[in-house]
């Protein structure tokens, strides 16, 4: 699929592959400093550890690849790029009916921008050698891009086409939550009425009734934590939503890392919640929340969040980001909303225009249907 001694330049920059490199100590070093700059929610995923975590896992998809960019005149590296090869779909579906979908093969940015400065030339270089290095995809994918970063106002200056992509939002700009975190628990709890501190405190109460007195909390993020979480989520969800999840290879595989973190409560003994999420610095990635639908009366998932932002704040975290979507279980009160979205820089093609274009006009019938029925 690619050329490991692939290269492209101009006067002031060269960007080569550096998959070969990933030993390098230099070259670690300058990652690690350029990560600690980057101020993009998703950095994460742009880290050395999720790279190794994903090299590691290469089983079920082609593994990550890195590139770095470099400035002629300093020979410093400027930047760092790691990518996967994943596949997109354009989907035509409403509710629950499903017309079809179009398949998108794409190079997906590992946290959804590049850690180098987001300069227009450097930037249309980058494009243009991503998209002749993978002459197979149809775009670029940045799958979280949000709606007032530098990146997305490099792209979006109308000019894309002439750079030789076309930009398309997978599925328009959506809502994103986060729950900024205080420095101390007592702090996050003052942000509440005496009301909602009352309830939350009587919930947590009642569980602990319900346990016979016994309500714990167990934080997760080592290996060796990792089969009593496992076996708990087997009795929390159905086998089909199982399946959806991380395997358990894959939870072993990110706790090596360091980049697991979960957290479990137990009830008179047993587990009746858990929190499946990623940590990055001091920032939790919440991604589900499950839990024992008998106790839905208990407020049982209202609980384990309610805890475990206690546990973060003891820790020194500073964020709990929700993603895409609005939580089912969140403190509407405390959190700030964020627009983000999947964007892709689409190669410019008769076959990725008509693709775009029919996408465009299916999702704006769509969402004129609904305004209707509402």
């Amino acid at each position: 699929m690619w050329d490991r001694l692939a290269t492209m330049s101009n006067d002031t920059y060269l960007i080569e592959d550096a998959s070969d490199r990933i030993g390098d100590n230099a070259l670690l070093r300058r990652w690690r400093e350029l990560l600690a700059e980057s101020e993009s929610h998703d950095r994460v995923y742009q880290s050395p550890e999720f790279f190794d975590y994903l090299r590691s896992t290469a089983k079920r998809h082609a593994p990550p690849q890195l590139f770095t960019v470099i400035e002629r005149a300093s020979k410093t590296v400027i930047g760092v790029v790691p990518l996967v090869l994943r596949r997109h779909r354009f989907e035509f579906a409403a509710g629950r009916w499903r017309f079809g979908s179009l398949p998108a093969f794409s190079v997906v940015l590992l946290g959804s921008a590049p850690l180098m400065p987001a300069q227009p030339g450097l930037l249309d270089l980058l494009f243009k050698f991503l998209l002749e290095q993978f002459p197979k995809c149809h775009a670029i994918s940045l799958t979280s891009l949000p709606s007032d970063s530098k990146l997305w106002r490099s792209i979006s200056d109308g000019i894309g086409n002439v750079r030789g992509y076309h930009k398309h939002l997978l599925n328009n700009w959506r809502d994103c939550h986060q729950i900024p975190l205080p420095a101390s628990f007592e702090a996050f709890m003052a942000q509440f009425g005496s009301k909602r501190r009352y309830n939350l405190k009587r919930q947590q109460r009642q569980l602990r009734d319900h346990g016979g007195g016994r309500l714990d909390l167990h934080r997760i993020e080592r290996p060796e934590k990792l089969a009593p979480m496992l076996e708990a989520l087997t009795r929390l969800i159905t086998p089909e939503h199982r399946a959806q999840l991380w395997t358990a290879e894959e939870m072993q595989g990110l706790a090596q890392h360091g980049m697991l973190l979960c957290y479990q409560i137990d009830c008179g003994g047993q587990p009746c919640a858990l929190i499946l999420g990623l940590r990055s610095n001091d920032t939790l990635h919440l991604f589900n929340i499950f839990h024992d639908n008998a106790l839905d009366h208990l407020s049982v998932g209202t609980t384990i969040l309610h805890m475990a932002i206690e546990d973060l704040c003891n820790h020194r975290f500073t964020c709990i980001d929700l993603g895409y979507g609005t939580p089912g279980h969140s403190y509407q009160s405390s959190n700030v909303t964020v627009q983000r979205a999947h964007v892709l820089l689409m190669r410019t093609s008769i076959r990725n225009r008509a693709a775009c274009w029919l996408h465009l006009r299916f999702s704006s019938a769509v969402a004129w249907a609904r305004r209707r029925v509402k």
